[in-house]
């Protein structure tokens, strides 16, 4: 049976466990060779590297969040084998991060200064994230308020709020790489435990990504539609009627990069279309209210449905049926008309 929720704490070292029963282990995790000329570090292995790593920014005293895999583990139960440890800091914590990792013998690098640095053990790295490449989900105090505890190959870490790794995931949409699954399978595992409305406020004017992933989730998982809450569907239902009765928007952009570095190149120098700007976004086209603020002030105006949980926005004009009947005039309207 599928967990409602992700757990209060995780250990981490079951997956290590996993990983060493498994059929076929990859030789990156096996002994390393006792002439292995690399240096100690090297020759540790791929796990004692990160937990060398974690070690070091736990005595120094950095905060940071885990996040990738071994986050992913803790909040769906799926293994996946992993090439590296991400964690997740404020881009103001980098420096310290650096020297508590180069005095534990690794080399570091600031790799791209709008979102990643990294730290080498011979032909390992841990992953030092303070941004998205697109500049959206920059690491900030909401981060580490909403983390979860966790144990990570044997130590008290936090690891990054399902939320975030979310809104993250949600712009990842590569040829090669497409994060779609993830979040479908986060939604499944704690949709009904989610702070919805902290997520909305973090997709901000890309609220359009959120409705996407939404629709492709209740698609996926029929069964459990209802993890989606209903207030959040119907909110994103009105913004979109809304933005469709106010017609195309009076610019020639192109937002495809900020969900693929690559797969829109073609409409930037062949279409003359303009990239949008990474980092904050601009103001949205339409209005879009603040349904979530509302109901933190008003504890009246949200119910629970059923034993899912599942939030319907009260007291707003016209309310989800009067949204669906506009929605559906909407489709049958012809042209024109």
């Amino acid at each position: 049976m599928a967990r409602s929720g992700p757990p209060a704490v995780f250990d981490a070292e079951r997956a290590g466990s996993a990983r060493s029963t498994r059929a076929g282990e990859r030789a990156a995790l096996a002994p390393p060779a006792a002439d292995d000329a690399a240096g100690p570090l090297s020759r540790a292995g791929e796990l004692e590297v990160r937990v060398r790593a974690l070690e070091s920014l736990l005595c120094a005293g950095v905060p940071f969040m885990v996040a990738g895999a071994y986050a992913f583990f803790a909040y769906t139960g799926i293994f996946r084998d992993t090439k590296d440890l991400d964690v997740m800091l404020d881009e103001r914590e980098v420096p310290a991060a650096f020297r508590a990792l180069e005095r534990a013998g690794f080399e570091t690098a600031l790799l791209d200064p709008r979102w990643i640095g990294k730290a080498y053990a011979g032909d390992r790295f841990i992953d030092l994230i303070f941004s998205s490449s697109n500049g959206l989900a920059v690491v900030d105090g909401g981060w580490f308020e909403h983390a979860r505890p966790a144990t990570i190959l044997g130590h008290s870490c936090l690891i990054a709020p399902v939320e975030e790794i979310i809104f993250t995931k949600a712009f990842v949409d590569e040829r090669e790489r497409y994060d779609g699954a993830d979040v479908n399978h986060l939604i499944y595992a704690c949709g009904d435990e989610m702070d919805w409305e902290r997520l909305l406020d973090r997709f901000g004017p890309h609220w359009e990504v959120l409705f996407a992933h939404a629709t492709l989730y209740r698609f996926v998982y029929p069964g459990a539609r209802s993890r989606v809450p209903e207030w959040l569907v119907a909110e994103l239902c009105r913004r979109t009627l809304e933005q469709s009765r106010a017609g195309d928007a009076p610019l020639r952009v192109c937002r495809g990069n900020l969900i693929s570095r690559r797969q829109y190149a073609h409409d930037y120098e062949k279409l003359g279309l303009v990239a949008a700007p990474a980092g904050p976004a601009p103001e949205p086209e339409v209005a879009l209210g603040s349904p979530c603020r509302n109901r933190r002030r008003s504890g009246a105006a949200r119910r629970r449905v059923g034993n899912k949980g599942a939030q319907v926005r009260e007291g707003a004009p016209g309310g989800a049926d009067r949204l669906g009947a506009e929605v559906e005039a909407a489709r049958l309207r012809k042209p024109g008309s």
